[in-house]
């Protein structure tokens, strides 16, 4: 009731100066006023003298006056108001602020006007609280100064939530994920322009916060427990079922609190002040409340709130470079023209970020819903399906600058070399060519399929333990689940290879006398895998055959024969046999068969 009153009140008064109405004719209705509203308004001054906006001697908070004042003084005057909006009675400062911008913003926020303007007229802490009272207190010498500290937003309101942009249909649609502005209530109001009550509304300071009333903290018209302020305007897809809407995590209390000075416990009921500060944030651009962009989320995926620790795989000697690149991942971004990057958010939305899991081995699981990536064919697309997609955006895109494998098709290529077009491939986004494989470790058949993180994984990842899945760092380099020994020569164990054991029985493979070349080349020869097998595909050839011509750090493995020839030909009467035409180690094959 009281805030309707007060509405009312400011309604009021605001439609009465903007028809232009002296301050003789407006303080006519002054008596009848106050004889109505008499019990009302005294809830109401009582309510605000409870506030830190009480400046006066008796008030609540650290800034006060100590000369006698009137509880409404310091913002409000019946005569000399300037301006006459809400009769105001502090003097504006004249000066330019600096505005929030952002690459997704669809608006066109302006200088403050509104009641913004009469908020900045202290919260920009310019003019002292007290000389700047246009028509002090009779007989009263105010001294109180400019405001400082965190009430003190300054000139520079970059890192703000914006402020005086016309809020309407237009913006809605243009934007995206608004509310429709017809369903803002009193709750969060928008600013009707006083001299032109049709106009577009606008976004202003009094649309989240009431200056008249501190039930909620920093006079919040909603209590933003659970984002319920932020989500009266901010309506994002799938972020009902997210899961920083709905975790019951708590802060451990170990490394840094992750909502400072919030009175919240759960991720659920912090909500968007999981990541975002309306004001004085972090980082500007989109209000992020670190400055370190990995902060943002290593703050939590710590162990510390979220059970995983997720920041501990990054410390790993192969890791996805997130501190190198900050603040270059755009919203918008196109895979195929993007700088090239990595960030927490190319493989995680945390609007829609879920915990459900994946419909299938290859399909995104609900830790991945909503995030762009690239199709198989090299077509962008706003939500990924497949988990290959979201690393396609990055490694199938373009050659990498990193150093790597010299190969007879010299691409390194992810999106070529996973191609199911291809003769052959590893069954990332198809199932294998190759019926006649044999040896692959139960439940592993020739018609599974396999993801990216099969290989690509924290190497301390176990089922069901609480060490996170995926490639954020691995003490095996390229971010390998396990050992892949991939220069030459190598000497054959079960730690060489790891990772290739893991689907690959290492006794039918190394088997004397099976037909397949692996003993005498792997074992006797100690010949990497990787001498002749890419473990992405082959354009060119059956059996992931690809020659390494140079190992990583340049040494020479496998060249053409005196005949000229470097060549893999397959035995069409003999699946899984053929012939080569290189040189090897000093050793002419021309050709030698298998």
């Amino acid at each position: 009731m009281i805030a309707l009153i007060a509405t009312r009140c400011r309604l009021f008064i605001n439609r009465t100066t903007a028809r232009k109405k002296t301050h003789y004719h407006w303080h006519r209705y002054l008596p009848l006023l106050c004889i109505l509203l008499l019990p009302h308004t005294a809830t109401a001054l009582s309510g605000l003298a409870a506030t830190k906006h009480n400046l006066t001697a008796s008030g609540p908070g650290p800034v006060k006056e100590t000369a006698n004042a009137g509880l409404c003084v310091f913002c409000h005057t019946p005569h000399k108001a300037n301006p006459t909006r809400a009769l105001w009675n502090r003097t504006l400062p004249g000066v330019t602020y600096n505005l929030y911008r952002s690459s997704t913003l669809k608006s066109s926020p302006g200088q403050p006007s509104g009641s913004s303007r009469l908020c900045l007229s202290c919260h920009d802490g310019i003019l002292a609280l007290g000389s700047n009272v246009r028509v002090p207190t009779k007989g009263s010498h105010f001294t109180l100064g400019p405001l400082t500290g965190e009430d003190d937003l300054g000139t520079d309101l970059s890192n703000d939530h914006p402020i005086s942009f016309i809020y309407d249909n237009a913006l809605a649609t243009a934007q995206g994920e608004l509310a429709d502005p017809a369903s803002l209530t009193s709750n969060t109001p928008l600013d009707e322009p006083p001299a032109a009550p049709l106009a577009p509304q606008s976004v202003q300071c009094d649309t989240c916060h009431d200056p008249h009333e501190d039930t909620n903290p920093s006079f919040l018209r909603l209590s933003n427990q659970n984002g319920a302020l932020c989500t009266r305007c901010h309506q994002l897809n799938q972020w009902a079922d997210s899961a920083h809407a709905l975790s019951p995590a708590i802060w451990s209390g170990a490394g840094t609190n992750p909502w400072p000075g919030s009175p919240f416990s759960t991720v659920a009921e912090n909500a968007c002040y999981n990541c975002h500060r309306s004001h004085s944030a972090g980082h500007a651009e989109w209000l992020m409340a670190d400055a370190d962009q990995p902060t943002n989320c290593t703050k939590c995926h710590s162990g510390t709130v979220a059970q995983k620790d997720i920041a501990s795989a990054f410390l790993k000697p192969s890791h996805h470079p997130i501190e190198t690149s900050q603040w270059i991942h755009q919203p918008q971004e196109d895979p195929l023209t993007m700088p090239r990057h990595v960030s927490c958010e190319d493989c995680h939305n945390p609007h829609s970020s879920a915990t459900t899991p994946t419909n299938t081995k290859t399909t995104v699981s609900g830790s991945q819903r909503n995030v762009s990536g690239l199709t198989i064919d090299g077509i962008t697309t706003n939500s990924s399906v497949f988990k290959y997609e979201i690393c396609l955006k990055c490694h199938g895109t373009q050659e990498p600058t990193t150093l790597g494998i010299s190969r007879n098709d010299n691409t390194r290529n992810i999106r070529f070399r996973i191609n199911p077009a291809n003769p052959s491939f590893h069954p990332v986004a198809a199932p294998g060519k190759n019926p006649t494989i044999t040896g692959l470790v139960s439940p592993l058949t020739t018609s599974s399929q396999i993801d990216c993180s099969d290989c690509h994984n924290n190497d301390s990842w176990i089922a069901g333990s609480t060490q996170p899945r995926g490639p954020h760092g691995s003490n095996y380099a390229p971010i390998l689940a396990r050992q892949y020994q991939a220069d030459d020569p190598v000497v054959e164990s079960s730690a060489s290879y790891d990772l290739c054991y893991s689907c690959h029985d290492r006794t039918t493979l190394l088997q004397p006398g099976t037909g397949f070349p692996h003993n005498t080349h792997v074992v006797n020869d100690q010949t990497s895998c990787a001498v002749c097998h890419d473990a992405h595909g082959s354009r060119n050839n059956l059996y992931l055959i690809d020659f390494m011509l140079k190992t990583q750090t340049g040494k020479t493995v496998v060249s053409p024969s005196a005949n000229g020839l470097l060549q893999f030909v397959p035995d069409p009467a003999n699946p899984g046999h053929g012939s080569c035409s290189l040189n090897c180690h000093g050793h002419e094959h021309s050709p030698s068969s298998y």
